[in-house]
């Protein structure tokens, strides 16, 4: 009963990260696409017509907010709070191009944070490939805070070159965190219509995955041409890995089908970047937006979606936006690929950016649902506590 009473009291006083963040992610992503656009012809933040700054943005800024909802889970709302404060006085300063030391203490503070937070937990795992996630992520916040000093300094090729390498870590968190959500999902799936998944994890195509992509990140500065060979192998075992899980079987789930186009992007944008560096970096800008526009910004899309209604004893399966959200996605980055095949470049730039931002519109409407539906949850806590009061105070007369 004190365990039950200290457990309902602890609801009340954290928060959970996910919905703090995952607005604040959703806001951004449906802010950023849009005004690097603008600033591409001197209307939006001049900030965002470089580039590298771009790049920054989307995976410091965007990609490490997820992160930050994903795994921070419930936590004390001032703390919450502090963590959430930092990483918009970042992206706030970092836009409007304020004083650049503010712009590198915040995200400097921010990624300290967020280490600080995560990796004590994550490296408890016993087996070696859960404990890679901890100095994975310790890697992500230290190259936030060293591409922002670099970014100051005026070092820019190297902050292209970070970048790009912080592309592939990227990729291999999402490979990693996709397999663990969709192999026990994809699973259960299959239980339920009577049958056995074999190919789970695949701790093995798994471990091939974190070798060959960190093999690839170390050693693309002594030879591109084995960093692109390796790269290559990387998308071969994502690709291996996805069609171990049989799919075709799971037709009925557009959830799991909608995650599972993220992580086919994975691959294929694994492949591609393979190709570029092996082709001395010819179309090397399309492959990474293969990653960044395809594979994290439908996995992030149907992640946002997932969790959130998970959260609110919903299921995903039963929410058709998902399929809409997922081929918005599809197309946004389809555009984004061809625009550098084509004299239509910036018409198509424009409609990919366009269409990303209606993708996560449509992500922000269902979050704001589920928010609609917390206050039902906390009401019932709220009288699961009443009477628990009611009853002690009866106990004690």
């Amino acid at each position: 009963m004190k365990n039950k009473w200290l457990s309902l009291i602890n609801l009340e006083t954290k928060a959970y990260a996910h919905q703090w963040f995952f607005l604040a992610a959703c806001g951004y992503a449906i802010l950023i696409m849009p005004l690097t656009m603008l600033a591409r012809h001197g209307y939006g933040p001049a900030i965002l017509a470089v580039p590298a700054n771009h790049a920054f943005e989307m995976l410091f800024g965007f990609a490490l907010a997820l992160i930050a909802g994903y795994l921070l889970g419930p936590m004390p709302r001032r703390q919450l709070a502090l963590f959430l404060f930092f990483w918009l006085l970042a992206r706030l300063t970092g836009l409007t191009n304020m004083a650049t030391w503010l712009v590198l203490a915040s995200n400097a503070v921010f990624a300290v944070l967020l280490a600080q937070q995560l990796l004590p937990r994550l490296w408890v795992a016993k087996k070696w490939r859960n404990r890679i996630l901890a100095p994975l992520l310790g890697l992500i916040c230290i190259l936030s805070i060293a591409v922002s000093l670099i970014s100051q300094s005026g070092h820019h090729e190297l902050m292209r070159y970070l970048l790009g390498e912080s592309v592939q870590l990227f990729a291999l968190l999402m490979l990693f965190m996709g397999g663990r959500m969709l192999a026990p999902a994809i699973a259960g799936e299959f239980y339920r219509q009577g049958m056995e998944l074999q190919a789970r994890v695949q701790p093995r195509v798994e471990a091939g995955l974190i070798v060959t992509i960190i093999a690839a990140v170390i050693l693309a500065p002594v030879s591109t041409s084995v960093s692109g060979i390796l790269l290559i192998t990387s998308g071969m075992l994502a690709a291996i890995r996805l069609f171990r899980w049989q799919l075709w079987h799971c037709l009925a789930r557009p959830d799991l089908i909608c995650l599972s186009i993220g992580y086919a992007w994975l691959a294929m944008g694994l492949i591609m970047l393979g190709s570029a560096k092996l082709d001395e970096h010819i179309h090397l800008g399309t492959a990474i937006h293969a990653i960044t526009v395809g594979a994290l910004g439908t996995l992030a899309c149907n992640v946002l979606v997932r969790v959130s209604l998970l959260h609110t004893r919903q299921y995903p399966s039963h929410i058709a936006h998902i399929l809409v959200i997922t081929v918005c996605m599809t197309v946004a980055a389809m555009l984004r690929i061809s625009a550098d095949f084509s004299v239509y470049r910036e018409i198509l730039l424009a409609a990919s950016a366009i269409v990303w931002s209606i993708s996560f519109f449509i992500v922000l409407v269902i979050l704001f649902s589920c928010l609609v539906r917390e206050p039902i949850r906390k009401t019932a806590v709220d009288t699961s506590l009443l009477s628990m009061k009611t009853s002690k105070h009866n106990a004690l007369r």
